[in-house]
């Protein structure tokens, strides 16, 4: 021990007699946090419509999106603890009585007006301070099925990215090719920093055929090799393309599977594993998630589905820093990052048209512009999470709107809308009102 002798014998038995409960306990801590199982894509409905090819299609969306299991093979997680329950809030929202306005023609309509005509919602939760304060599902989606969120797991990576920076995991200052050895040292990814890969601010120059293969590998659609998406990303010469600093898309591409490869890699984990243990295990899950891979059993950056309920309690992660300090599974200096102001003069990118001024990407979430501390994960077809830090105010949506694009206008401007409405109406009532002074 360090050369220094023991300073009695009794004292070295007493260690001995403790040594079982240390390793007990250390047992206990390494014990499974998730159930994760891997599946195969289930067999194809005789006679269906749907096929590999069109199940993305806008017009099959309100089932494809909640039924991904027909077409992709999948890792499916479940907690292997108990799941905390959503307390009720005292006071619940009547959305029917919550007024917004209309975007498209500037005239106040009811809130249900515009989730159901305009974003064609699927299910809506808004919790205030952590309490169910609104819970709505349209069009038969049940309570506990998982939905596919496609492009709205990369702010999710990202997330995860800035997790690991934290715990030491990963270097976000070195290069891409230091974290997966399996890529070589191209020179393209020799000056791609991981940093880069988690604030999800820049994109290689893509070629529409490249892009098309990359969907192919990954098993999105047909004319795949089998080999997966982690194979086509080690192709040195894929990588002799410029890189565009500052030019975020929405849209899901390989640079998302480079920081899910390189996660895997440094925590010597499965992604689905990785997910488990640092955020879907802190969530206190109600129910399964899952995690779409290629062909090769792979994770897909695109490929996470959650229940509404537990994508209401991703938000309250990001609450959490405000009230539990270093508690928190989130670094603190992320969410203050995402909600820092940006000026209210700040004109956006255009794919946040339709957004007030100031709004703009970070970390692949969208900070907004207006008040401070708002920020929001916008997925394709309305699929969003907004979080109120301030107000501890977090809305789940889940919608079918047959943009394919998060960048519709008139999309993003109907989001914030229907987000004012439910910031303004959770807001406790004054007394002298309540008693109709």
């Amino acid at each position: 021990m360090n050369g220094r002798r023991l300073a009695s014998l009794p004292f070295f038995s007493g260690l001995l007699l403790l040594a079982p409960l240390v390793l007990a306990s250390a047992e206990s801590l390494a014990a499974p946090q998730c159930r994760i199982e891997r599946f195969d894509r289930n067999p194809p409905v005789s006679g269906s419509r749907l096929d590999h090819a069109n199940w993305l299609a806008p017009e099959f969306l309100r089932f494809s999106l909640q039924t991904p299991e027909t077409f992709m093979p999948r890792v499916e997680i479940r907690s292997a603890t108990a799941p905390s329950k959503l307390p009720v809030a005292p006071r619940r929202l009547d959305l029917a009585r919550v007024q917004a306005t209309d975007p498209l023609d500037m005239k106040a309509r009811s809130l249900v007006f515009l989730l159901e005509s305009r974003l064609y919602a699927d299910g809506l939760l808004v919790l205030h301070n952590g309490r169910v304060l609104a819970e709505r599902y349209w069009h038969g989606l049940p309570a506990k099925q998982p939905r596919l969120l496609l492009e709205g797991t990369r702010p999710v990576l990202s997330l995860l990215g800035a997790i690991g920076a934290a715990q030491g995991k990963l270097m976000p200052e070195k290069s891409l090719a230091a974290h997966v050895q399996a890529l070589g040292e191209p020179p393209g990814l020799r000056k791609m920093s991981v940093q880069r890969l988690i604030e999800a601010n820049g994109r290689f120059e893509w070629s529409a055929q490249e892009l098309a293969a990359w969907r192919a590998e990954s098993g999105w659609g047909p004319g795949g090799s089998g080999k997966g998406v982690r194979a086509w990303l080690a192709r040195p010469e894929l990588w002799e393309k410029s890189h565009v600093r500052d030019a975020f898309s929405p849209a899901a591409g390989p640079e998302g599977d480079l920081l899910a490869w390189a996660l895997a890699e440094k925590y010597n984990k499965p992604l689905a594993q990785v997910f488990c243990d640092n955020l879907y295990s802190r969530l206190g899950a109600e129910y399964p998630a899952l995690w779409l891979t290629d062909g090769a059993g792979t994770e897909l950056s695109a490929g996470l589905a959650l229940s509404l309920r537990d994508w209401a309690r991703l938000g309250q992660v990001l609450v959490e820093p405000r009230l539990r300090g270093s508690r928190s599974v989130v670094p603190n200096w992320f969410v203050e990052t995402l909600t820092a102001s940006a000026g209210a003069r700040k004109p956006n990118p255009p794919a946040l048209a339709g957004l007030r001024n100031g709004s703009e990407y970070r970390y692949g979430f969208v900070h907004l512009g207006g008040r401070a501390g708002r920020v929001a994960l916008i997925g394709p077809h309305g699929n969003s999470l907004y979080v109120d830090v301030d107000r501890r105010l977090v809305v789940a949506l889940f919608a079918a709107h047959p943009g394919a694009e998060a960048s519709n206008p008139a999309l993003l401007a109907t989001l914030e809308q229907v987000w004012d409405a439910l910031a303004a109406a959770s807001q406790p009532v004054p007394a002298a009102k309540a008693k109709g002074a």
